[in-house]
């Protein structure tokens, strides 16, 4: 199998609210050759520490498909690889690795924040009256 370059893009998908976990979605461009089977995405939460085969993958795509969204993702801190592979089993290089750390805890609250806002409230009326 040829050697494959394959640009993984992630997107993070997380609204302002407390989630109980993250979804990510990787995108890459097909791979042209004629015998691929389809690609093995492999996720660590150590820079460039995989273990290829079943050991940190987390989807099989099957060929045809150049997009892929991983549900449920635990905050923390991973680094993400793609492969290719062909109808015998032959796996090629990894791709470039991509990492993104992710944190769904919603922000604490201001502390006093009903006593702050009506203190500004008093000291505009009160500049506001001269």
């Amino acid at each position: 199998m040829k050697k494959l370059l394959i640009s993984v893009v992630v997107f993070l998908f997380m609204s302002g609210m407390a989630m109980a976990a993250s979804s990510v979605t990787f995108e890459w461009d097909a791979n042209s050759e004629t015998d691929l089977a389809g690609y093995r995405l492999y996720q660590s939460q150590e820079l460039g520490v995989y273990t290829f085969g079943d050991g940190n993958q987390v989807a099989t795509i099957p060929v045809g498909t150049e997009t892929v969204e991983i549900t449920d993702v635990a905050d923390g801190t991973y680094f993400w690889v793609l492969t290719a592979y062909d109808i015998s089993g032959n796996e090629s290089l990894p791709s470039n690795e991509v990492t993104a750390s992710l944190d769904s805890t919603a922000p604490e609250s201001p502390k006093n924040f009903l006593l702050q806002l009506i203190q500004k409230i008093i000291a505009w009326l009160r500049s506001y009256r001269g």
